[in-house]
């Protein structure tokens, strides 16, 4: 085998053993932090914020690494030094936050949670996570005859999904991949319809972000499917069937997911991904070991389609959707989604095409990637079923 063959051998190797020990349900969490603002009657407001504790420490500590590193760390500080760095945490998050009210700046009110019974948890190994949720709360009040809300977060808290709610009733509005938002009110009353004060372009703009970002870099699993699909085409006309065949199903269910019309829980449709990036990896061998033509790939590769759909719709749901601009929204998120994916295909393409024209592309090349695609797929299936 040619030097150049082995040095492009071990580089997808060590790709795919990085993929291998990433967690699969990373590629669904962001690093976007979740948010709520509840007004209460127009006079009073609470922040929730879901936060990493771990990851929120590493960035306050400036520690580089993985997580292991800031647990050492924090293990050989003492419980009073571990309460202290949490009240201080807590402190500059909540120093570094504000609100404003018709564009007069407050600070925000203290947040409460990063308890040290928690950090003790996690330090102790109580918790056997890959992350580490808990809340940061902010109560207040709201001065009368205010007609805008506006908050900015400490950036230590990231980019935030935030939505805003009303306990009696649904969620009013959401505002996405922003530590910065507002809202608006009607008849001068925060009881009175809300609607962030985001134009119909900022809005998509943010949402198609959103969809790319869940496919690169986070999307590992939708990543590996794309991949084997690329890898079984040897004609362009058969990814395009394939890719558009996988396109109309995820959109499909995706839309009705997110209108509530069917849903699956999470349990099993995470398991069933990884288990149709399985079977597509296997039939890529098969058929390439007996120079078979497949005359079911299609409708197979629209039914996983469906499912993956699935998947798309729990992270919108998540992120949430603004009423004002519900289709504007999911259809923004779905042309990111498909926005990754080409970018996926051209990125192998690219990476790929100084071998397509050797004896050994698909003989050797393409066949060790469909192997690895389905060890890798089946760790996952393993890993989400237990």
């Amino acid at each position: 085998m040619h030097t150049r063959t082995l040095s492009c051998f071990y580089f997808l190797l060590t790709l795919f053993l990085g993929v291998l020990f990433s967690n699969p349900s990373v590629a669904h969490t962001d690093d976007i932090n979740q948010a709520t603002l509840s007004l209460t009657n127009g006079e009073h407001y609470q922040v929730t914020v879901t936060v990493d504790l771990i990851h929120l420490l590493k960035q306050y500590l400036n520690i580089s690494g993985d997580d292991e590193k800031v647990m050492i760390w924090l293990n050989q500080q003492s419980l009073s030094e571990q309460k202290s760095l949490l009240e201080q945490l807590k402190q500059l998050i909540s120093q570094q936050s504000k609100i404003y009210f018709d564009n007069k700046a407050t600070n925000i009110a203290v947040f409460k949670g990063l308890e040290l019974q928690y950090l003790k948890r996690i330090l102790s190994q109580q918790l056997s996570a890959t992350e580490y949720k808990t809340q940061l709360q902010a109560t207040g009040s709201i001065p009368e005859n205010v007609s805008a809300v506006n908050i900015r977060f400490s950036p230590l808290l990231g980019n935030v999904i935030l939505k805003v709610v009303r306990p009696e009733q649904e969620i009013m509005s959401a505002a996405a991949l922003s530590n910065s938002y507002q809202t608006r009110t009607v008849n001068q009353q925060l009881a009175g319809s809300s609607q962030l004060s985001k134009t119909a372009l900022a809005i998509a703009g943010d949402y198609v972000y959103q969809g790319f970002v869940h496919i690169l870099p986070k999307g590992l699993d939708h990543i590996l499917f794309v991949l084997a699909l690329f890898l079984f085409a040897k004609r362009r006309s058969t990814l395009l069937w394939q890719i558009s065949a996988f396109t109309l199903a995820h959109t499909l269910t995706l839309a009705l997911g997110i209108y509530g019309i069917i849903s699956l829980p999470g349990e099993i449709v995470e398991p069933l991904i990884a288990l149709s990036i399985v079977y597509v990896g296997l039939e890529n061998i098969y058929r390439a070991k007996n120079n078979k033509t497949s005359h079911t790939r299609m409708p197979i590769i629209f039914a996983f389609g469906l499912l993956h759909g699935l998947g798309f719709a729990s992270v919108l749901a998540d992120v949430g959707l603004p009423p004002s601009q519900y289709a504007l929204s999911l259809i923004s998120f779905n042309i990111g989604v498909e926005l990754g994916q080409l970018t996926v295909i051209a990125l192998a393409f690219i990476s790929l095409l100084p071998f397509r024209a050797k004896g050994w592309y698909q003989t050797k090349l393409v066949l060790a990637l469909n192997i690895a695609i389905a060890i890798v797929a089946s760790y996952w299936v393993i890993e989400r079923i237990t």
